[in-house]
């Protein structure tokens, strides 16, 4: 968690501040004492309210965007809401969920015009985003890997799986590269990758690698070279839909912020990377704000679950929205596609 430790709280602040999650999460604006007062019956004053919030934004739970305004939730408080919060299945979702797994039906042995109407049916269930990634078949792991020194600007990438198989490749970094550098690179490669396997490559991120490493100041464009060469046994297939609601998401009104993540959305490595690291959960999990590693999403929430498919390393259904996303609704849609998709592809 990327949170400092947060001071605990009284059941009065606890309640005050889920109000305030539920209220901004329905409304996208700041919410204000008198209005939490007025739609949730609290029985104190709104001068109670106020002092509580007034705490709850001294201990990082809420922000204030300008005097005399109303609050909203930070990364903190919607992580506290997620963790208290039940997805139990929709009401409103039964009709959709029918519809998706007759589709399901329909598309049996076709997984991949399966996964394609899983992607858009998720994202016009949730409302946001749906990312579909295929499971792996790729079993091989990693039995050694290693970079050896060719010239000043250029290494050799060589690496053997476990099946025997070798696979060498040069780079160039940009800069010079000294022995020492090098070795300590091959040492970090070999504590990364070996015994790995390849259908989870992409969990590795650029960022782990400089951190195996970061007193050597490697070159960061040598670093995702290194990691797009590996990542090219990679046989997973990213499927994307409904990336034109984020035009209704006032988060993403700005121009900066939108195109930030559409950049990062055209980039099917970072998608993989992101739902690689909840494959192996059957329970939705959720990741707010900070808690992405993957650049460009560091100001959103990413709900995910996996779904197996006997043989094959297992593929993840994913919701990526707003900080104030409607974390119930959309729970409960991912879970409710991810267990029809799997039950889908284990009778393929």
């Amino acid at each position: 968690m990327p949170y400092s430790p947060a001071p605990p709280l009284t059941a009065r602040q606890m309640e005050i501040l889920m109000a305030v999650v539920q209220e901004h999460i329905a409304t996208k604006e700041a919410v204000g004492s008198g209005q939490l007062r007025a739609r949730y019956g609290f029985s104190v004053s709104s001068a109670t309210i106020r002092n509580e919030m007034a705490y709850l934004e001294e201990a990082a739970y809420l922000h204030q965007p300008h005097t005399s305004a109303g609050r909203v939730p930070m990364p903190r408080a919607f992580r506290m809401y997620v963790n208290r919060v039940e997805h139990e299945p929709a009401p409103g979702h039964a009709v959709a969920v029918r519809v998706y797994d007759s589709e399901c039906r329909r598309l049996k042995g076709r997984p991949r015009a399966l996964l394609r109407a899983t992607s858009r049916s998720l994202a016009a269930l949730a409302g946001y985003p749906a990312i579909v990634m295929s499971p792996s078949n790729i079993r091989e792991c990693f039995a050694d890997i290693k970079v050896s020194p060719v010239s000043s600007n250029n290494v050799l990438l060589s690496y053997e799986t476990d099946t025997g198989k070798h696979v060498q490749q040069l780079l160039r970094s940009p800069d010079p590269l000294t022995a020492k550098q090098i070795a300590k690179l091959s040492r970090a490669l070999q504590k990364i990758y070996r015994g790995r396997a390849i259908g989870e490559l992409a969990a590795v991120t650029s960022t782990d690698l400089a951190a195996a490493v970061d007193d050597c100041q490697l070159p960061e464009a040598l670093l995702q070279s290194l990691r797009q060469a590996v990542e090219t046994e990679e046989d997973r297939e990213i499927y994307l839909d409904g990336t034109s609601y984020l035009l209704d998401e006032p988060q993403f009104q700005r121009l900066d912020s939108l195109r930030r993540l559409i950049e990062t959305l055209d980039q099917r490595a970072l998608l993989r990377e992101a739902l690689l690291a909840c494959a192996d959960s059957d329970q939705v999990t959720v990741t707010i704000g900070e808690e992405n590693r993957v650049p460009g999403m560091d100001g959103c929430s990413l709900v995910a679950r996996s779904y197996p498919r006997a043989g094959f390393q297992s593929g993840s259904v994913a919701v990526l929205g707003p900080l104030c996303m409607d974390y119930r609704s959309t729970m409960s849609a991912v879970s409710q596609v991810a267990q029809c998709l799997s039950e889908a592809v284990g009778e393929s």
